[in-house]
């Protein structure tokens, strides 16, 4: 056994891999911040856990107590609380039932006695949490009761086995136990091992919206004009695939028949406040100048008949990143790193589990850390420039933190979207429930209701030409039809997306403390409330930060929305009343609205909504007490886009309203910069509710 840091240890079974997350993705640990911790030690002894040697595998069993819960292993977009279930854990691209298959699965997960725990492994592999019983264990006498049936049949109690985790191909390997006070701490000292939390520019905090894939470079500019002229808060401008040569594999080239100047296009962009990012995946044409230089150093199977990369390899990340220089020096702000995953299941494309890789991985490893190796890659020239990007990825993996790329899928069931974003935070991943196709005005506006809460909002139009606020009808938009009220639409798209646009300083405070400290930004619940049985399965309910809570409509539900309100005291922002907490509530909220609470004695910097964050935004903020005479918030004072900024600590900013009325401000000279603020403004607590 091994200690890595303030509560992480590090345990060895049998010969581990060579080809592991850990060993591969290198992982720049923050051991300063983790040594600073208070220090815990094991939930259980090494010994018992029992690691058994079979024929093309090896079992781990981990202690799980019956009244533990447990959540985690990746992206689960079918399921929230993993107690009693059973999951392969294998990366696929169209997880349409609850088996495990994910865009990110991750051999890691959490339990509510406040440890984790990273099983270090590339492999498919099984965890059965605690719904599988073996004979001779300790729990052999315990844990049954009566299923009711009618023939008397029996069942295991949900949850009262051990943790058991079958890795297929190994003959050993790495666990590491990250043990903290509660689950928040657990998870935040993995995302400190990872490296940190991801701290986007604070352009990639506002929205994004994908243009329709047909458009050209004209096309492009009229829609961006027209996104401008609308008064629609944008920050991101995104390409789908028509901008390339080919797409299916990708040359990485311009069509220049389409786009005849691009470095005009960004240039136009940029001028309006856009920031381009681009549609790719990594699968190389044979048209591509890179094909040849390659070839060497890629699998020995295509994909679209296109080559793909070992990123493993420095010649293939070095030939990679050459050819998207140019982007990058032509003042592209970031990719979305499409189909990294697995389409087995529909359409049959990806590389197959048997194909091998010149680094010595097989399909199976490289099919579980492609897409954390192809963001590694991504990266790489974008910290070279020192500018920060933030894209988006469909596929990811262990030790995901510190990488600016969102998850999306091409699935579309908006609980299943809703649910992602609980499920993402727990593993160290970010996730968005982007908007695509509507087919009602509630279902835009529902939906619009979730993103605006998650860590990237988009707006992924790339199926019309013209914007959903003129028409969500897919015919009618092509048509040039609009609706008749289509001001009235697109003034409730406005007033949603600029509750995100208020909460930009808010946010990117959060995402200081996500790099800094390890605390997910977005986060069910029970990572804050573990102890409360109420909020066990609440997967549709959010921390936003340390003082908000969202709880958006589902569409599909109707217009009542059921929500639970923990312990302590809660301002409603829709209603303006006060509401105790540890009780159930049922709300009417209307098509255009978001349940939002805040913490009493919060003070939350709002900001005044603006159309875009350019580099030299200057927000203007008042700050609101709730329900107390003094209190804090922090503000983050960096410049926003290096990062230079970030490499050592982050220049926060503490906002302090005293018992005396009084806002006293550290770091006056920083904050200046980035922030105006106004006098407090107060909301007492009212009467009991």
């Amino acid at each position: 056994m091994q200690k890595i840091a303030s509560g992480i240890f590090k345990l060895t079974f049998g010969t581990p891999e060579e080809f592991t997350p850990v060993s591969v993705l290198k992982p720049v640990t923050c051991l300063e911040a983790l040594n600073a911790l208070e220090d815990h030690p094991l939930p259980f002894l090494r010994e018992d856990i029992h690691f058994q040697p079979r024929q093309g595998s090896v079992l781990l069993e981990i202690p799980l107590e019956p009244e533990e819960e447990v959540y985690g292993l990746g992206l689960q977009l079918k399921s929230f609380r993993q107690s009693g279930s059973k999951k392969k854990l294998r990366t696929n691209s169209d997880p349409s039932a609850d088996l495990g298959d994910s865009h990110a699965p991750v051999p890691f997960y959490v339990s509510t006695a406040g440890y984790a725990i990273l099983v270090d492994t590339a492999r498919y592999a099984t965890f059965f949490s605690g719904g599988c019983k073996r004979v001779g264990s300790k729990q052999d006498l315990e844990g049954f009761e009566s299923a009711g049936t009618e023939k008397g049949h029996w069942e295991v109690k949900k949850g009262s086995g051990n943790m058991l985790v079958d890795i297929p191909a190994a003959q050993g390997v790495d666990i590491y136990v990250f043990c903290g006070g509660d689950m928040k701490d657990a998870v935040s000292r993995y995302n400190l091992f990872s490296g940190g939390g991801a701290l986007p520019p604070m352009w990639g905090l506002g929205v994004m919206y994908r243009a329709d894939w047909h458009a050209d470079q004209e096309d492009v500019l009229q829609l961006a004009r027209q996104i401008r002229e609308d008064e629609m808060p944008c920050d991101m401008f995104g390409l789908e695939p028509g901008w390339q040569t080919n797409a299916y594999s990708c040359t990485y080239v311009w069509d220049s028949n389409r786009f005849p100047d691009e470095t005009r296009l960004i240039q136009d962009l940029n001028d309006m406040g856009y920031r381009l990012n681009l549609w790719e995946h990594a699968y190389v044409h044979p048209d591509s100048p890179v094909f040849s230089e390659l070839k060497p150093y890629s699998a020995d199977s295509y994909v679209w008949d296109g080559l793909v990369p070992d990123f493993t390899q420095a010649e293939a990340r070095k030939a990679f990143t050459d050819i998207h220089q140019p982007f990058i020096e032509a003042g592209l702000s970031g990719f979305k790193l499409d189909e990294c995953d697995n389409g087995d299941y529909i359409g049959n494309w990806g590389f197959p589990d048997f194909a091998r890789f010149p680094g010595g991985a097989d399909g199976e490893q490289m099919h579980s850390l492609f897409g954390q190796l192809y963001q590694q890659t991504m990266l790489a020239p974008f910290k070279a420039a020192d500018r920060r990007t933030y894209g988006q990825v469909r596929a990811s993996h262990a030790l995901a933190a510190p990488y600016p790329y969102v998850l999306y899928s091409d699935l579309y069931d908006h609980e299943d979207f809703v649910r992602g974003l609980a499920t993402a935070s727990f593993s160290g991943l970010l996730w968005s429930p982007e908007v695509r196709q509507t087919a009602t005005r509630e279902e835009l506006l529902r939906r619009i209701g979730a993103v605006i809460f998650s860590p990237l909002a988009v707006l992924n139009c790339y199926m019309i030409p013209s914007p959903p606020w003129k028409q969500f009808d897919h015919d009618k938009n092509h048509a040039g039809e609009w609706l008749e009220d289509w001001p009235q639409l697109a003034q409730q798209c406005r007033k949603l997306l600029q509750i995100r646009m208020s909460l930009i300083p808010y946010l990117y405070a959060a995402f200081g403390r996500y790099r800094q400290q390890g605390v997910p930004p977005i986060r069910p619940l029970v990572m804050d409330y573990p102890g409360d049985s109420e909020v066990l399965d609440c997967f549709d309910q959010f921390m936003v930060g340390e003082d908000l809570m969202a709880a958006p409509v589902v569409y599909g539900n109707g217009d009542t929305r059921k929500l639970y309100l923990p312990q302590g005291r809660w301002y409603e922002r829709l209603s303006g009343e006060w509401l105790n907490g540890g009780q159930w509530i049922t709300r009417q909220v209307a098509e255009d609205e978001v349940p939002l609470y805040i913490k009493q004695g919060a003070l939350i910097p709002w900001a005044e909504p603006v159309l875009c964050v350019r580099d030299d935004t200057v927000f203007n903020i008042e700050p609101v007490l709730y329900g107390a005479e003094a209190g804090e918030c922090s503000l983050l004072c960096d410049d926003a886009v290096s990062y230079s900024m970030i490499a050592e600590s982050l220049p926060f900013a503490t906002i302090k309203v005293t018992q005396e009325g009084g806002l006293s401000i550290e770091e006056q000279d920083i904050i200046s910069k980035r922030y105006r603020l106004a006098g407090v403004k107060y909301v007492p607590d009212g009467e009991r509710g």
